[in-house]
């Protein structure tokens, strides 16, 4: 299993680290993941999150705009892994989709503002 914080964004890793709570990617994830991945390969559709989009994210609480890149694996701190439980489910959104994480007190809310192709 992998926690969601390894190669997370700096605000997600923070807020991890603030309240204490981990996600970790297990059998359910890995399958949606692989799903989405299957859907990617049938839509071409350059408005779909897919490995190697950067994604434009706004933080419904805060209301804080900041960048990811999607990625099979994430090397640095504006990366996120697929693979991780935010990344799985970033993967395949298109613009106007609300992401949510539970288990964040109330959760943690992202709108996908932007999706432009790597």
């Amino acid at each position: 299993m992998t926690s969601v914080a390894v190669g997370a964004h700096p605000r997600l890793r923070a807020l991890l680290r603030d309240r204490g709570a981990w996600y970790l990617t297990g059998p359910q994830e890995l399958a949606s993941v692989i799903g989405r991945l299957e859907r990617l390969e049938r839509d071409a559709s350059p408005d779909l999150a897919r490995p190697g989009s950067y994604l434009l994210l706004l933080d419904l609480t805060s209301q804080t705009l900041f960048n990811l890149l999607l990625c099979e694996r994430s090397r640095g701190a504006q990366e996120i892994s697929i693979f991780s439980p935010l990344g799985a489910r970033l993967l395949a959104a298109r613009a106007g989709d609300v992401v949510t994480l539970e288990g964040f007190g109330s959760g943690w809310r992202l709108l996908l503002v932007q999706v432009r192709p790597g």
